[in-house]
């Protein structure tokens, strides 16, 4: 009898992994389903159907049972393990190390079974990658490449590593290398675009995103970096670019460093001109002022000049929509306010423009942060703060008698300038 009237585990198995080859990932599923029927103690079955269910936020969970019962079947099969590894990576959170770290040991173990598996030290470099260590993931992913020269994975890894230590000149000798070895690959067209975005070519990066979109149009990687290369048509967030790509060369703790000491420096600076140039102690203090909130306004304020644009801001998400659409509005009431008490000599507009704009800063980071705990807190405050600095502004320009609008207003304040200081420093922050 032929396998169409018996099927075995192994003959539905197969037929599953020509579907999932071609993109069919339900009709793969069901043949991995059948040969567990077949089967139940099938391991390569159990460790499919992880890989095809850990990329759907709705079946990420079984992804891991998935990938449990395979290595609990086969304790010492590297493959497995590391699938497991990335399973648990797929479902921790921004912000659950606790979680990341387990699936980092898992990583590893596949790493001690088999130190020869290419995939495992891919699995390993990306994990290194998500905590932010860069050198072991650097590390990770040439140890996989220097067993397959052709492992996409470890070397987007690679890519990444190296464009978030500023090692430009290695990251370019990749690249080159990618594209010629294989033009059609759209994770090397990602990576080119990404090093593109931080040099401030935001023409070349768009090309290279796009022909990875067409080459792979669920490259979510190359969608964001679409989005990045949209943005950096504005000169204000190309330098915040730059500016960030600089200080990826320095470890989080000497970026800590930085922060305070240039705080410090600012706060010695400014603090010695009030007393021999008041002129040009209030030029450092605006200018202080200006790079604190430019560095976390800048992304909401170009992702706003998105919106406009009919063809770009098709390739936003809602989330980015609407993170355009409030922080760009909020910074235009600031800028209207102060305008507006320019002219009719309003004498609380000032207090409504830094309101809004401090405002502004809150919603920013709340748009901008996954942590699972924090995107919570952060949503909060920014609706408070947006409430508070609208509410105020109202009162003040309409000479209403609103109750406890001057709270309001001070509220919005505190809470952006609170968001100045715990954004930098990751509290809460994913």
């Amino acid at each position: 009898m032929s396998d169409d009237f018996h099927p075995s585990p192994e003959a539905a198995f197969a037929r599953g992994r020509l579907l999932q080859s071609q993109h069919r990932m339900q009709d793969a599923i069901a043949c991995y389903k059948q040969a567990l029927e077949l089967d139940a103690h099938h391991t390569p079955s159990f460790v499919m159907l992880a890989l095809c269910w850990m990329d759907d936020d709705e079946t990420a969970p079984k992804s891991v049972d998935a990938a449990k019962r395979a290595v609990a079947l086969e304790p010492e099969n590297a493959f497995a393990r590391s699938v497991l590894a990335l399973a648990l990576n797929a479902n921790a959170k921004d912000g659950q190390t606790g979680a990341i770290k387990e699936a980092l040991k898992q990583a590893e173990e596949a790493v001690g079974l088999d130190p020869d598996s290419d995939f495992s030290h891919a699995v390993l470099a990306r994990l290194h990658l998500r905590l932010r260590d860069f050198p072991k993931a650097e590390a990770s992913a040439r140890a996989a490449l220097a067993l397959d020269t052709e492992n996409t994975m470890a070397a987007e890894v690679l890519s990444a590593a190296l464009l978030l230590q500023k090692k430009d000149g290695d990251n370019k000798d990749l690249i080159r290398y990618q594209l010629e070895r294989n033009a059609d690959d759209d994770s090397a067209h990602t990576s080119a675009g990404w090093q593109a975005v931080m040099e401030g070519d935001h023409k070349k990066a768009n090309e290279h995103f796009l022909e990875a979109l067409r080459l792979n149009p669920m490259n979510e990687n190359a969608r964001m970096g679409l989005i990045e290369s949209f943005r950096a048509r504005s000169w204000f967030y190309r330098t915040n670019i730059r500016f960030c790509h600089w200080m990826n060369q320095f470890t989080e703790g000497r970026q800590n460093v930085i922060m305070i000491g240039g705080f410090i420096g600012y706060k010695v600076l400014s603090g010695y001109l009030k007393t021999v140039a008041p002129f040009w102690a209030n030029v450092v203090i605006g200018a202080w002022l200006v790079f604190a909130l430019w560095s976390h306004l800048a992304r909401g304020f170009s992702t706003f000049f998105v919106t406009m644009d009919r063809f770009a801001r098709q390739a936003l998400k809602p989330r980015e929509y609407w993170e355009g659409v409030v922080v760009g509005w909020l910074i235009f009431f600031s800028l209207t306010a102060l305008l507006l008490g320019y002219v009719y000599g309003e004498a609380g507009a000032g207090f409504v423009a830094l309101t809004c704009l401090f405002a502004s800063v809150a919603n920013a980071a709340a748009f901008t942060n996954d942590h699972h705990i924090g995107r919570h807190v952060y949503n909060i405050a920014a609706a408070i703060s947006g409430f508070g600095a609208v509410y105020s502004g109202v009162a003040i320009f309409a000479h209403l008698d609103l109750p406890f609008a001057d709270f309001a207003g001070l509220a919005a304040l505190i809470i952006g300038v609170v968001i100045t200081w715990l954004r930098p420093f990751r509290v809460l922050y994913a």
